[in-house]
């Protein structure tokens, strides 16, 4: 299959996914909603002008232009103003509230108003507000554990086997190392002299090794002492030998540099699937858990990058921030790489997927509005206030009216349009954000496969 069929097959695959994983996200909303009698008015996956919709019952689903997200559109996401409520913002940021306060309880009718979202308990609230988010969680727990059950983990093994060798003795943190260069007058490495990649080390001063951790301790306490090692090389075993010599490397990323036996080798990595039992699934899925909130508890500091990336004309992070056009090309870059069977890709382009909807899972539930999270922290602090006049009014006689039936005390809820300005901060710095991201991954795409 040509290259850029693989290629666009690749993007194609991440894109559906990615639409399957956004409609999915929306139904995680709309199915509570609805079973809690909210009246849901649209179903939409995507942004912009509408493609195709249908409407049955109460809802209009559809497509929209811009595959960039969803929504649904539920009625009276916030409350009527209460009587003799005074606004705490600015008189021109107030007038903003009350003309959304309008625009948003503007499709509801009387005979709907007890379909209204603000009029559910709280627990009710966080149980529509989080399965958005679960659905990203379950689709990703899905996922992996599919190709964990099926495919195994990816495995990179150091054997015995030489993969590379130095040409000549350099500071192992300098430039040169890290582009294996020799500067004039620096000596051959004892590798160079010796040995040849392809030889598989047998023993090392009469001492069997059977992985890379056996070898590197030998020849890194052995500066300036002989080895005798033992290779087979083409099918045949020969033995000779290898003087270490001094050389400064890090051993560990943020440690102080060391001074130890070299010789200029490296291993040659093995790479394969290894398989993975059931009960070893959950260490693995901490693991990427972990993984994820480093991610996003990173993604501050990842800004910065991109905006050297995108103001400065520098080289883009390969670790740096990367936005839903980026991932598609990685997609299709792995898929068409022939370097990667078809097992690697397979994995690849679901755990793309995979990570996506566990960063989704996430970032969604920030407690900032317009995200998931930040209508789930309103609900809370509605269950807080609706819990403290609770514990207030024990003791206290229940009022009464004229006629002596008990007057029912007001409920109580969280005026969600006074956070207006901050829905549009928010929403603004996300805009500006993923405007960043697309053209950095327009102009300055991240290339992982080195093609």
């Amino acid at each position: 299959m040509p290259s850029w069929l693989l290629y666009t097959l690749g993007v194609l695959i991440f894109a559906f996914g990615l639409l399957l994983s956004i409609a999915l996200h929306e139904i995680g909303h709309m199915v509570p909603a609805k079973k809690f009698g909210v009246k849901v008015t649209q179903y939409m996956v995507g942004f912009g002008p509408t493609v195709w919709s249908r409407k049955r019952g109460d809802t209009e689903y559809g497509i929209k232009g811009i595959p960039l997200g969803g929504y649904i559109r539920m009625i009276g996401m916030v409350p009527p103003r209460a009587d003799g409520s005074r606004s705490r913002w600015p008189r021109r940021m107030a007038t903003a509230v009350e003309e959304f306060r309008q625009v948003s309880r503007a499709e509801v009718d009387e005979q709907d108003a007890h379909r209204q979202f603000y009029r559910l308990t709280p627990g009710k609230k966080m149980i529509v507000m989080t399965g958005g988010p679960v659905m990203n969680l379950v689709i990703y727990l899905v996922l992996t554990l599919i190709l964990l059950l099926t495919l195994g983990s990816p495995t990179t093994t150091s054997t015995t086997t030489v993969g590379s060798i130095a040409k000549c003795v350099v500071s192992a943190n300098s430039t040169a190392a890290k582009n294996n260069t020799c500067p004039a007058g620096a000596p051959r490495t004892p590798a160079a002299k010796t040995l040849q990649v392809n030889d598989k080390l047998l023993a090392i001063d009469g001492r069997k090794v059977s992985s890379w951790d056996d070898v590197a301790p030998i020849i890194q306490a052995s500066a300036g002492k002989p080895l005798r090692v033992e290779v087979e090389r083409k099918g045949q075993d020969r033995t000779v030998t290898l003087t270490p010599t001094r050389n400064t490397f890090t051993p560990t990323v943020g440690k102080p540099a060391v001074t130890a036996g070299f010789v200029g080798l490296s291993p040659y990595e093995r790479s394969y699937f290894a398989s993975v039992g059931i009960t070893g699934v959950p260490g693995k899925i901490g693991s990427q858990l972990k993984l994820g909130l480093d991610a996003l508890g990173q993604y501050p500091s990842k800004l910065h990058s991109l905006y050297q990336t995108v103001f400065e004309g520098k080289k883009r992070d390969p670790a740096g921030a990367v936005g839903v056009v980026g991932i598609g090309r990685i997609s299709g870059e792995f898929a068409s790489d022939p370097h990667f069977t078809l097992k690697s890709k397979i994995y690849t382009l679901l755990g793309l997927l995979a990570s996506v909807n566990l960063l989704l899972f996430l970032f969604n539930l920030l407690p900032l509005l317009p995200l998931d999270g930040g209508h789930v922290a309103g609900a809370i602090v509605e269950a807080i206030k609706r819990g403290r006049a609770r514990l207030r009014a024990r003791g206290r006689p229940a009022a009464v009216g004229a006629d002596g039936s008990p007057i029912p005390r007001p409920a109580i809820f969280v005026d969600t349009a006074q956070m207006l300005p901050v829905m549009y901060a928010v929403a603004s710095v996300l805009v500006v954000l993923t405007l960043l991201t697309l053209y950095a991954d327009i102009v300055k795409p991240i290339n992982l496969t080195g093609g």
